[in-house]
């Protein structure tokens, strides 16, 4: 008793605070309701809401339970990056350092290794981009995630996750944020990801939740943005924790029962995206031969879900079903029963709207009814007149393109 009281009282020193709580990795216990046993009064209830603790700083047990959501992560092809590393190679003593210079490189490893832990207990395929303390430049982080190999035997992961925590010259800053690459219509399958780590993350560190939006493009920070994420081919995203620059979170960050709050707070994200299916569709089919003057263009939509009660049901959002040409809308037709979607597509340069070039590219997009979107979207379409033949491959996630004027 007399050691727990001298570590709360440290930890309050170290913090500042004016009200006593328990050291960020404690385990105490809170009010449980057991009905089998004695259920909870409405009045008992009811007292609990009038003692609810403040939203910062009030820190509940590390209790880690495995999500039951977690055996839709089997498989699924994660790359994880601790951002920076060796300091990035600068010899400047104050770079990427709290206040009392505490290093963000360490503490984007050890949320890294923490959450690589949980992700493959999970039974995810999980391949870090540094596992120690080293030098490793941007190109070389998404190279690691095009190139990783699958369960399948294929190549590229299906997520890439870069780790970091943020800086800035005010130390009253402390919010979550969770960035993804260029425009929304073209980052819809990462922000699925994105959205639930963010509020989870938020949730479990106790940051300025509510402050800004939890999801934000990378071109706020930087006009192509975030390297790390332009060169990956796959949805991809980068998490700023929390600030590093925060004075009492600085210290929370020293702690790695504090990053295991983070790290599990990721990884519940995680179940959650999974859990609500990650769509895709086949290999669309091409052909120039079964109407003459268009290309017919036909795939299944496939809505990622398991063969949950309702399976036979149509699970795809038919509102959110998107076929465009070279940026410009086109006429579809979808089948809720097959799931067929079919594209006709005019060829002949005296048919309106007719595409004259011989090479196009072809956007598929749709959400099933967790408002989760398909990847990839994006073909490249070739077209041989001569032979009547053409072919598809599928496009990388777009790239950011710098905006003509900035915002004001």
């Amino acid at each position: 008793r007399v050691a727990l009281t001298a570590a709360v009282g440290a930890l309050l020193v170290v913090a500042g605070c004016t009200h006593r709580q328990p050291p960020v990795s404690a385990t105490y216990r809170y009010p449980t309701s057991n009905p089998s046993w004695q259920p909870m009064s409405l009045e008992e209830a009811m007292r609990l809401i009038d003692d609810r603790p403040g939203w910062e700083g009030e820190y509940p047990p590390i209790v880690i339970p495995r999500h039951p959501a977690e055996k839709y992560l089997k498989d699924v092809t994660i790359v994880l990056d601790p951002g920076h590393g060796a300091s990035d190679g600068k010899t400047d003593p104050t770079y990427k350092r709290g206040p009392t210079r505490e290093r963000e490189d360490d503490m984007n490893l050890r949320v890294g290794l923490l959450l690589h832990r949980l992700l493959k207990d999970a039974g995810a395929n999980v391949i870090l981009t540094r596992d120690r303390d080293m030098l490793l430049d941007l190109p070389a982080r998404s190279e690691i995630a095009n190139t990783a190999p699958r369960p399948d035997g294929g190549t590229g992961a299906d997520l890439f996750i870069s780790i970091h925590h943020n800086a800035v010259n005010n130390p009253h800053a402390n919010y979550t944020s969770v960035w993804y690459h260029g425009e929304v219509d073209d980052a819809e399958a990462a922000i699925d990801a994105a959205l639930p780590i963010a509020h989870r993350l938020g949730q479990a560190m106790r940051t300025d939740v509510a402050k800004t939006s939890p999801i934000l493009s990378d071109q706020l920070m930087y006009g192509t943005g975030f390297g790390v994420l332009r060169g990956c081919n796959m949805p991809a995203i980068l998490l700023e924790c929390s600030f590093y620059t925060h004075p009492q979170e600085e210290q929370r960050l020293r702690d790695a029962g504090y990053n295991l709050r983070e790290a599990y707070a990721v990884y519940v994200g995680l179940c959650e995206w999974a859990y609500g299916g990650r769509p895709t569709q086949a290999m669309p089919e091409a052909n120039l031969q079964a109407r003459p003057g268009f290309l017919v263009l036909q795939t299944v939509l496939q809505n990622g879900l398991p063969d949950w009660w309702g399976k036979d049901r149509n699970r795809i959002l038919q509102s959110t079903i998107q076929v465009t040409v070279d940026g410009r809308r086109v006429d579809h037709t979808f089948d809720p029963v097959t799931r067929q979607l079919r594209v006709d597509v005019p060829i002949e340069a005296n048919q309106p709207g007719a595409v004259t070039a011989d090479r196009f590219e072809l956007t598929i997009k749709f959400a099933n009814m967790f408002k989760h979107h398909n990847h990839p979207q994006r073909f490249e379409v070739s077209l041989d007149r001569q032979n009547m033949t053409a072919s598809l491959r599928p496009l990388r996630v777009k790239q950011a393109v710098p905006p003509a004027t900035q915002p004001k």
